[in-house]
């Protein structure tokens, strides 16, 4: 079974601050293993100091539940009783900007970010992907 590598954790995670200037976004980045745990993080100048466990959150989420957490809402919002009880488990985050990397098959890890005012995390989050696999994982 493939695991999340350092290397390409930091290399997720440049890629994202990377596309998170370019959009002008002072965003927090985490990117966590297949259990939840930081691989790596950073927070831009200027991003307030909850982004960064926001972005956390979001990672681990998406690491946990295997899917993009820009969806989550949508889903439990035809299931009150699973939105309820995803609600009270700590660092549960049901808002978009996490997304699950996903290796043969398997979910090795994700990628959260936090910061943007407009729907720019989860574009942020899927481009450090896109540019992990250009690199050949």
């Amino acid at each position: 079974m493939s695991t999340l590598s350092l290397r390409d954790a930091r290399r997720l995670l440049d890629a994202a601050v990377e596309h998170a200037e370019q959009l002008g976004v002072q965003a927090a980045i985490a990117v966590v293993d297949e259990g939840g745990h930081t691989k790596a993080s950073a927070r831009a100048d200027g991003a307030t100091f909850l982004t960064l466990s926001l972005a956390t959150g979001k990672a681990v989420t998406a690491a946990g539940l295997g899917f993009d957490t820009g969806g989550l809402g949508e889903f439990l919002a035809g299931n009150p009783a699973l939105l309820a009880g995803l609600s009270t488990q700590s660092g549960v985050t049901v808002v978009p900007g996490g997304v699950p990397i996903v290796r043969d098959g398997a979910v090795i890890g994700a990628i959260g970010v936090s910061g943007g005012t407009g729907g720019e995390d989860e574009p942020i989050a899927k481009a450090a992907l896109a540019s992990l696999v250009t690199e050949a994982v």
